[in-house]
């Protein structure tokens, strides 16, 4: 479990400290703000831990997944004039990695040190663009040539081709499993590279299927083939881009089924309906913590977080929905 990072003039943020629930983390603010960015590092680090220990494999992630310009890692620091050292510290179960870099770094941290346990469970990051329906030759074509698409990309597509795990599968991932079938109306299955949605009617490829659907076929096959298990680790950007809200409540059950199966989750939202849902689905079991990111008057970015949507103050999804709410009335008063 991620306990903690402090980030030091690393890309958008000057000085952050933040403490996550071992459960759900939600995190709101303006674009702009840094959400994306912090979600991926988060995913960094766990993925090229579970990969390697070496410091060699966490920059070739951290290039990978943030595509700086011409592959520069000191091109993630904050900008400032003058000479600027990036500082980042993550904690996992009590123990700390840490890496440092400057603004004049080309390849490499200058310091890079981990005491984390070797117990890393699988990383999954789900970007806002569904990769599914493009998924036949994007592995080889990813692994063979030199193009310029974030690392989440390929790495999700990977997930999603890998073959379900030895074993029975256990009643709380069958049970997740049918309330998503129930969604999509059918399950997902895989043939030379493509995806189908099979249901009573035959088999719809991917390509055909609403955006929406597909992300619920997603979920469906990393909870499905195991990576989405005790001690795994997700972190999805936007999961409300393209589903109808009417489908956004089973979603959240989804989600809080799975941090009570021991996944920890990160999201980065501008949907109003995805926090409230969080709000109101949540038992004294669920660990949820929100999170609101905004500029504070020297422009540096700046965290508020508690246990209850009411605790996230500002709000700026919360006021956008306050504002409309307010014309609506002065409108109907005919003001």
């Amino acid at each position: 479990m991620i306990e903690s990072i402090t980030l030091e003039n690393f890309t958008a943020f000057k000085h952050l400290p933040l403490q996550f629930s071992p459960g759900v983390n939600l995190f709101v603010g303006t674009n702009g703000t840094g959400k994306t960015h912090l979600l991926k590092l988060l995913y960094t680090t766990l993925n090229s831990q579970r990969e390697s220990r070496k410091k060699e494999a966490f920059e070739h992630e951290l290039i990978q997944v943030f595509l700086p310009y011409k592959n520069r890692i000191g091109r993630l620091a904050h900008r400032l004039p003058g000479s600027v050292t990036c500082d980042v510290r993550i904690t996992r179960n009590g123990q700390p990695l840490t890496f440092q870099f400057t603004n004049h770094s080309v390849d490499h941290v200058t310091k890079y040190q981990t005491e984390w346990p070797d117990d890393v469970g699988s990383a999954v990051y789900i970007p806002v663009k569904e990769m599914l329906a493009d998924a036949p030759g994007f592995r080889s074509l990813y692994e063979e040539r030199v193009i310029h698409m974030e690392k989440v990309y390929f790495d999700i597509v990977s997930k999603a081709f890998l073959p379900i795990l030895r074993g029975p599968t256990s009643r709380d991932r069958k049970n997740l499993l049918e309330m998503i079938e129930i969604i999509m109306d059918g399950q997902v299955k895989q043939e030379n590279e493509h995806f189908f949605l099979k249901n009573p009617s035959g088999n719809l490829e991917f390509s055909l299927l609403a955006e929406g659907i597909r992300k619920f076929g997603l979920l469906w096959l990393l909870i499905q083939n195991g990576t989405l298990l005790e001690g795994a680790t997700l972190f999805w950007d936007e999961p409300e881009a393209n589903i109808n809200p009417s489908m956004i409540a089973i979603l959240v059950q989804v989600l809080l089924h799975l941090q009570s199966q021991g996944v920890q989750i990160f999201i980065a939202t501008h949907s109003y309906i995805v926090l409230k849902e969080f709000d109101l689905q949540r038992t004294a079991e669920n660990h949820v913590r929100y999170f609101s990111l905004a500029r504070d008057d020297n422009a540096d970015i700046v965290a508020i977080s508690g246990d209850t949507y009411l605790d996230i103050v500002p709000n700026n999804i919360g006021a956008a929905y306050t504002a409309i709410y307010d014309k609506e009335v002065e409108r109907s008063l005919g003001l």
